[in-house]
């Protein structure tokens, strides 16, 4: 909400795995906003300057559900990150479990 709430564009990627559409809901007719249902476990071709990562479950129950998913997420999610990072030079937070 905070980056939004500053003007910037956001580009969500959500595989809706843990989370839920109705998170956003407030944002979804935004001009500066974009949501695309993305496993980062795949790799994107997006042009960015910033990328906050927090695609891995937190919650001991999801990420119990589904180990290999978890593990998935947070090997192959950041290694995509960290490569889409490097192709457009943008910053990158990764914050998770």
């Amino acid at each position: 909400d905070r980056i939004m709430m500053q003007g910037h564009e956001v580009t969500v990627l959500d595989n809706f795995f843990t989370g839920a559409k109705r998170n956003v809901e407030h944002w979804l007719h935004h001009p500066n906003f974009s949501i695309l249902r993305h496993d980062v476990t795949e790799p994107i071709l997006l042009e960015v300057d910033q990328i906050y990562h927090l695609a891995c479950p937190a919650s001991p129950p999801h990420y119990q559900y589904n180990p290999v998913k978890t593990i998935k997420t947070s090997t192959m999610g950041t290694i995509n990150m960290l490569g889409l990072a490097k192709r457009t030079k943008a910053r990158l937070l990764l914050a998770s479990t």
